[in-house]
């Protein structure tokens, strides 16, 4: 354990005797000091069993931001931490249907005798955009660009445990993921057999999704999401986004971020689904579980139940949780 770790199981265990949150064990919770967050400042989760294999009693694992340490303020890395106590509280108590920063929460981050609301550094903080890890919690390694390593994550392994590591987006680390595995959601595959796409071989394909300048193209029988919504996807070698198109067609000679195929009738997105406070909005061809029902669904970054409207059509007052589209 390192000794900022060893800073965060002693707040961990102050805060759970100050908030007397007796349902909470502090040595149920695993800490992670990570360099990998960019805006968030900390994180909780409950673990998967799998996770929990090698230590039967834990069930929590709080991450907290490195940088958090290393400016001289130690009330920013202690508010953090009972932020994250009165999340894994409020996830013991009331159960995962809980509003991540809703009154319960509120009233445990109190309790905890933290500040309470949702807190996120400015979009100027400039960390990790992509993440490398052991699946199994032996490694986590940031990255600003998308390397070999994280659009290839299988062709290594760790030192620790020989496991194949997997990749994904910063914050948005999979619940239980599969070894060597691409998680990074602008990049077209999700192992080596996705990249081959032995079916899909040129002299029977209809399809490509393509990247514009010519870097690269894949070959598709069956129009997938990929070439309904290339827009979503973005090129490994030069990042503009891909396009889809016909077999016959030059991918060079066409509109980036637009499906080109005759027989799809759209080009471009037609329905969003967002966050009503505009943490995201990703555009879609056709309807999707996300669009159908927005209120099923949370923003991650602030909370707020999701909304689903016309791409075109975004309303000038948007509550919470509503479609639009009905």
């Amino acid at each position: 354990m390192t000794e900022y770790e060893t800073h965060v199981h002693e707040e961990i265990e102050t805060t759970i005797d100050r908030a007397g949150f007796d349902t909470l064990d502090p040595a149920a919770v695993r800490v992670d000091v990570t360099d990998s967050f960019r805006r968030k400042l900390g994180e909780y989760r409950r673990l998967s069993a799998a996770d929990r294999d090698a230590e039967a009693t834990v069930e929590y694992e709080i991450r907290i931001a490195r940088r958090l340490f290393e400016d001289g303020r130690d009330d920013r890395w202690r508010d953090t931490v009972r932020h994250e106590v009165a999340h894994a509280y409020v996830l013991e108590t009331v159960g995962p249907d809980a509003q991540p920063h809703g009154d319960a929460w509120k009233t445990a981050a109190r309790r905890a005798g933290a500040d309470p609301v949702a807190r996120y550094e400015g979009d100027n903080t400039v960390d990790a955009e992509y993440v490398l890890a052991c699946p199994r919690g032996c490694f986590e390694r940031g990255y600003v660009q998308r390397s070999k390593r994280i659009k290839q994550p299988w062709q290594y392994t760790c030192d620790e445990c020989g496991t194949r590591p997997i990749s994904y987006d910063v914050g948005e680390r999979p619940a239980d993921p599969d070894p060597g595995t691409c998680y990074v959601d602008s990049i077209p595959w999700r192992t080596p057999e996705d990249q081959d796409e032995p079916d899909d071989a040129r002299s029977t394909a209809r399809y490509l999704l393509a990247c514009p300048n010519g870097c690269t193209a894949w070959p598709y029988q069956r129009r997938t999401k990929r070439i309904k919504n290339p827009w979503l996807y973005a090129c490994p070698e030069c990042d503009t986004t891909l396009l889809s198109c016909g077999i016959d067609d030059s991918p060079t000679e066409l509109e980036p971020g637009r499906c080109h195929v005759g027989s799809v009738p759209w080009q471009v997105p037609r329905i969003v689904h967002a966050c009503p406070n505009g943490c995201f909005s990703t555009g879609y061809g056709q309807h999707t579980e996300q669009t159908r029902q927005p209120e099923r669904y949370r923003c991650e970054e602030c909370g707020a139940r999701t909304v689903a409207y016309l791409a075109d059509e975004r309303p000038e007052t948007i509550d919470p949780g509503t479609n639009y589209l009905e």
